[in-house]
């Protein structure tokens, strides 16, 4: 038999390659992560204006009925403008202030809600809703100016200082 003379080569080669690729790698993904380093965060819950620049972003400023400028500019601010359709879930109750109105907090702003609700004498609480401090509500509505007359059937009476409250439609006490 004849001996075939087999040369050993050199295993090493590989593992260059392979070195080389995760360097690459590594350098493509710091090149591309490097570039989120400068990126602004934007916190979402403050409105993009000032409110001082825009009249309309003030939450205490007069608002006509119906003017769309004045509405998107209260709604950016946190606040509802009057004729505005309300729908809350999970507000928590500040104070019950009467049989048919409590004070929520909407978006760190106390807010008066008026609802109707019939009578039941002889039963506690008087009507079909308790309603207390601390409770969690989901409201549906709309706000009102406080200067207009109280809707049919609502006999609660407005805080002093008042300038619109939320006449709810329908409330639903929340598992809180």
């Amino acid at each position: 038999m004849a001996e075939i003379p087999i040369e050993k080569k050199s295993g090493m080669g590989w593992l260059w390659l392979l070195l080389a690729a995760i360097i690459a790698a590594l350098l493509i993904w710091w090149l591309v992560a490097g570039n989120d380093d400068d990126a602004d965060v934007v916190d979402e819950d403050v409105p993009a204006m000032n409110a001082d620049a825009d009249p309309a972003l003030d939450p205490n400023a007069s608002m006509v009925d119906g003017d769309d400028a004045a509405m998107a500019g209260a709604a950016a601010a946190g606040a509802y403008a009057v004729g505005e359709t309300v729908d809350l879930d999970g507000a928590r109750v500040i104070e019950a202030t009467g049989d048919m109105a409590f004070t929520v907090d909407v978006n760190g702003e106390p807010m008066t809600v008026l609802f109707n609700e019939v009578p039941t004498p002889n039963r506690p609480p008087e009507g079909q809703l308790d309603i207390n401090a601390g409770s969690m509500v989901d409201i549906d509505g709309v706000v009102r100016s406080a200067s207009d007359p109280l809707p049919d059937g609502i006999t609660a009476t407005l805080p002093a200082g008042t300038e619109r409250y939320i006449h709810a439609t329908e409330i639903d006490m929340s598992d809180g």
